[in-house]
C-alpha cells in the first residue's frame, strides 16, 4: 500500500478512481470503493470496511474524487489500517458508530446521538450541547469522522 505517497501523480490517482467508477457520476459508492479497496489495496473485508469509512468524510455513503485524493495526500493515508494498535482503534470505533447508526445512513442523526451519548452517561440537559460539540460541520448529523474526531483514540499526524 505504500506505493500509493505523495509523489503519485495526479493522473495516475485520477485513472485509478475512473476504473472504478463504474457509472461515471465522479463518485464512487460504498460498493465501488470497496472492491477498489480489495482489489488495488489487498484489504479484507474488515479493513475495506474501515477504508471506507474512513475515505468518506461527510458520511454520505459516496466517495468523490476530492475525499479519496484529500485522504491519500493525507498524513494518515494507510496508517489507520496497516499500523495494528490504530487499526484496533479504528475498528472498535466502527463498531461503536454502527451500533448507533440505526438507520444505517452513515451519519448519526440528532436521536442517534442522543442515545450514544445517554450510553456514555451523559445527562439528558447536557444531550443538545453534546452533539453541537461533536458535529464540527453544523449540520445536525455526525460523520464517521467527526466521531472518530471526537473520540480523541488516534494519534494526529
Amino acid at each position: 500500500m505504500s506505493i500509493f505517497n505523495s509523489d503519485v501523480p495526479l493522473v495516475v490517482l485520477k485513472s485509478l478512481f475512473m476504473k472504478y467508477d463504474k457509472d461515471g457520476n465522479g463518485s464512487l459508492t460504498m460498493d465501488e470503493l470497496k472492491i477498489m479497496a480489495q482489489d488495488n489495496f489487498g484489504m479484507n473485508k474488515t479493513k475495506a470496511e474501515a477504508f471506507i469509512m474512513l475515505v468518506d468524510k461527510d458520511g454520505n455513503q459516496r466517495v468523490t474524487f476530492q475525499e479519496f485524493y484529500d485522504w491519500l495526500k493525507s498524513g494518515d493515508r494507510f496508517s489507520n489500517i496497516d499500523d495494528c494498535s490504530r487499526f484496533h482503534y479504528v475498528s472498535k470505533a466502527m463498531d461503536m458508530f454502527k451500533k448507533f447508526d440505526k438507520d444505517g445512513s452513515g451519519r448519526l442523526e440528532r436521536a442517534e446521538v442522543h442515545e450514544l451519548l445517554l450510553s456514555i452517561g451523559a445527562r439528558r440537559e447536557q444531550l443538545d450541547a453534546g452533539l453541537k460539540a461533536i458535529d464540527k460541520g453544523g449540520d445536525g448529523t455526525v460523520s464517521f469522522s467527526e466521531f472518530l474526531d471526537y473520540l480523541n483514540w488516534l494519534p494526529r499526524d
